[in-house]
C-alpha cells in the first residue's frame, strides 16, 4: 500500500516538472529561429562569409584602380619625354654647324633614349601589382633625368660642337691672313701685323683645349646622377664664359686691328702721300724751282719793269 502511494506520488510529480519546462523550452526554441531564416541555424556564419568577400571586392577595385591610375600617370610622364626628345632630336639635325658625325652621334644616343623609355613603357603597361607598377615608374626620373640632365647636357654638347665648327673655319682662315701679310707686305714693316697672327692661333690653341676637355666631360655625364652632372655643367659652363669667351673676343679685336694695318700697306697714308707730291712737283720750263718757290713781289732778287717808263 505504502508502495502504491509512493509511486502516484513520482508519477504527479514528473507531471508538474514537465508542465513548467515545456513552456521554458517553447520559448528557447523561438527565440533561436527568430534570428535565422527558415531551415538555416548557420549562427551568422553565412552573413559573415557574405561580408568578407564584399570587402575583399571592395578592396581589388580599390588596388585595380590605383594601379591603373600609376599607368596612366607613367604613360603621361614617358609621353612627354618622348614629346621632348624628339623635338631634340629635329633641332640637332637642321643645326647648320653641326657635323655629320656629331649629328649621328647626338641622334643615335637621343634614339636611344627613346627607345628605353619605351621599353619601360611596356614593361609598366604589363604589371598587374600596384607597388610594382609605382616602383617602376619611380625609374623614370631616377633613371632617365630627361629635363633636368639629359636635356641640358645635349644642348651644352650643341653649343660646344658649334664653337668647334667655329674654331675649325678660324684656324683655316690663318694660312690666308699669313699669305695677305706675305704678299702685300714685301719690303714693308709687318712686326704688328705678324703679332697679331701669333695670337690669334695661341687663341685658338687655348679655345680648342678647352672645348675638347670639355665635349669628354659634357659626353662622360651620367643622366642618373643629377647632382654630380649640376656640377659638371656649372663648371662648364664658367669654361664657355671666362677661356672661351675672352679668347673669342681677344681673336675679334685682333681682326679689327689687323684692317687698318693692311690699309696702311696697301694705301699709304695722308701724311706719306702729300710729303711724295711736294717732292715730285712739276717745273714751269724757263724757270728754276727757287725761281718757282719765291713770290716775285717780295723777292729783292727780282728785276725792276721799265713798262712804266717808255
Amino acid at each position: 500500500m505504502n508502495n502504491k502511494k509512493t509511486f502516484l506520488s513520482l508519477i504527479i510529480g514528473l507531471s508538474l516538472i514537465s508542465q513548467s519546462i515545456v513552456p521554458a523550452l517553447a520559448q528557447s526554441t523561438s527565440t533561436v529561429t527568430s534570428t535565422e531564416q527558415p531551415g538555416n541555424y548557420n549562427l551568422g556564419a553565412s552573413r559573415l562569409i557574405q561580408n568578407v568577400n564584399n570587402m575583399a571586392s571592395r578592396a581589388a577595385a580599390i588596388s585595380q584602380n590605383r594601379l591603373n591610375s600609376i599607368i596612366a600617370r607613367a604613360n603621361s610622364m614617358i609621353a612627354t619625354r618622348v614629346t621632348a626628345l624628339q623635338a631634340l632630336s629635329t633641332r640637332v639635325e637642321n643645326d647648320p654647324r653641326l657635323t655629320t658625325d656629331e649629328k649621328t652621334s647626338l641622334t643615335t644616343d637621343i634614339q636611344n633614349q627613346i627607345s628605353s623609355l619605351q621599353t619601360l613603357k611596356t614593361k609598366i603597361d604589363a604589371d598587374t601589382d600596384a607597388t610594382i607598377a609605382l616602383a617602376d615608374t619611380k625609374q623614370i626620373i631616377t633613371n632617365y633625368y630627361i629635363f633636368a640632365v639629359y636635356e641640358p647636357k645635349t644642348d651644352m654638347l650643341i653649343v660646344l660642337n658649334n664653337l668647334k665648327t667655329v674654331v675649325i673655319q678660324l684656324q683655316a682662315m690663318v694660312p690666308q691672313l699669313q699669305n695677305l701679310i706675305t704678299t702685300y707686305g714685301q719690303g714693308k714693316n709687318t712686326t704688328q701685323l705678324q703679332a697679331l697672327v701669333t695670337d690669334i692661333n695661341t687663341q685658338l690653341g687655348t679655345i680648342n683645349t678647352s672645348l675638347n676637355n670639355d665635349i669628354t666631360t659634357i659626353e662622360g655625364v651620367s643622366i642618373s646622377s643629377e647632382s654630380t652632372a649640376k656640377a659638371t655643367f656649372t663648371q662648364v659652363r664658367s669654361d664657355v664664359s671666362t677661356t672661351i669667351r675672352t679668347g673669342m673676343d681677344k681673336i675679334r679685336s685682333d681682326i679689327i686691328a689687323m684692317r687698318p694695318l693692311f690699309k696702311e700697306l696697301i694705301f699709304p697714308s695722308a701724311t706719306q702721300n702729300n710729303s711724295s707730291s711736294s717732292a715730285m712737283m712739276p717745273v714751269r720750263p724757263g724757270t728754276s724751282m727757287s725761281n718757282n718757290a719765291v713770290n716775285p713781289a717780295t723777292s729783292s732778287s727780282a728785276p725792276v719793269s721799265n713798262s712804266i717808263n717808255p
